[in-house]
């Protein structure tokens, strides 16, 4: 049956009249942030004291910690005069469904290798990865979810970067879409599944250190982002010592984004001060790997559009590095126009978007291997031939 319009509509009259008293509040909380944000500016070790002890009072604190820049800085790109090579990888998945003919998984990453002002035009590639049979359990039988799916393409996406980074002699910017850091655990119970994740994180891990040893300039673009990290910083502010075991529990500034308060700050092209990330995936991510973040306003004119960009601590810490990431993202996203965002991880998305009819293709070929090689192949199941019976999807997304 279709949505009951009429009853939503109800809803949205009733919710719509409570919009100024909602935005009234917002708009508040925004101003004592901003407040904070400047009075705070400059207290960098102040600040990092106050992380610092509200951490080891709150194992589980999230929340930005300064570096070296103020906290309202708003940092331009300096122009750069000499050649680099941007790659790019996105990837797609099929996840695993006892519902289909045959059971399989399927992790698509798509790469791009851009030299922008050179003669050279942009190569793609594909690599694909087929999981069947025991990929799909682990060592004790249990199922393998769409998380550890997830993460697999995490580490493809990475580990194939790290290859063709290899191979660069120029300076090399590598791109993926999303955060860097790792920090959901698959949903599962059992020793089995902790370990899967265990051995892909360090994995993980192990691609981004050589990513370092290259010195190649990884970033995770967050489009969007609905993160409080900042916010999260300023909130331990408003905490008495003997109230900082609250911190990330008693939430003074719920609500607010960074994106929302810095967006006043940073004009288009410009970044904003480096923070760390505090977390407990600090034991993880530590070292030449620690995970920072800036925000870059890749917006135009009157209409900004702010992301969040996730880069290792050995990109933080080289100037010549971050500035070479900036203008890049910055580039990039001029060339999607009014919306912006960057062309070459866009490109590398349309190379490993997977369709529906595509997956269709994979199971008969792998129903058929099957069949050869004497294996049973079942029928899909009742649930889902009753939902194509009455339409079945027209693409399979990512």
């Amino acid at each position: 049956m279709p949505v009951n319009f009429l009853e939503i509509s109800n809803q949205i009259t009733e919710k719509g009249g409570r919009v100024h008293e909602y935005v009234a509040v917002h708009t508040n909380l925004i101003e004592q942030a901003r407040h904070l944000l400047e009075q705070y500016s400059g207290d960098v070790e102040l600040l990092q004291q106050r992380v610092e002890k509200a951490a080891a009072l709150s194992s589980g604190l999230r929340c930005a910690a300064p570096t070296q820049e103020y906290l309202t800085s708003s940092i331009a790109a300096l122009p750069v005069d000499y050649p680099y090579v941007i790659l790019a990888a996105d990837g797609s998945q099929i996840n695993p469904s006892r519902h289909d003919q045959v059971e399989f998984g399927v992790i698509n990453v798509g790469t791009i290798r851009m030299m922008p002002g050179q003669a050279i035009a942009p190569s793609e590639n594909i690599k694909s990865e087929l999981l069947a049979l025991d990929d799909l359990v682990t060592s004790d039988g249990q199922p393998v979810g769409e998380d550890i799916v997830a993460l697999r393409r995490d580490l493809f996406e990475r580990s194939i970067l790290s290859e063709l980074a290899k191979n660069e002699q120029l300076p090399v910017v590598a791109l993926t879409d999303g955060p860097l850091e790792l920090f959901r655990e698959p949903r599962g119970e059992g020793q089995a599944i902790k370990k899967e994740y265990s051995d892909l994180l360090q994995a993980y891990l192990g691609t981004l250190q050589e990513l370092a040893d290259q010195n190649s300039i990884v970033g995770g673009y967050v489009d969007k982002p609905k993160s409080d990290l900042v916010v999260r910083l300023l909130e331990l502010l408003q905490l008495n010592n003997d109230e900082l075991n609250q911190a990330g529990v008693k939430r003074s500034l719920r609500g607010i984004t960074d994106a929302g308060l810095l967006m006043s700050i940073l004009h288009p092209g410009e970044r904003s001060a480096v923070f760390s990330i505090q977390s407990q995936t600090l034991n993880n991510f530590s070292g030449r790997l620690a995970l920072h973040f800036f925000y870059l306003n890749v917006g135009y004119g009157n209409h900004p559009a702010l992301a969040r960009v996730e880069i290792p601590a050995w990109v933080a810490q080289d100037k010549t590095l971050l500035n070479l990431l900036h203008v890049v993202l910055v580039n990039q996203c001029k060339q999607m126009g009014t919306r912006p965002y960057p062309y070459v991880i866009h490109r590398a998305h349309e190379v490993a978007v997977v369709t529906f009819d595509e997956k269709q293709k994979l199971i008969d070929m792998i129903a058929t291997e099957w069949d050869r090689q004497g294996i049973w192949v079942d029928n899909i199941s009742n649930k889902q031939a009753g939902k194509d019976a009455f339409g079945a999807k027209k693409r399979y997304k990512k």
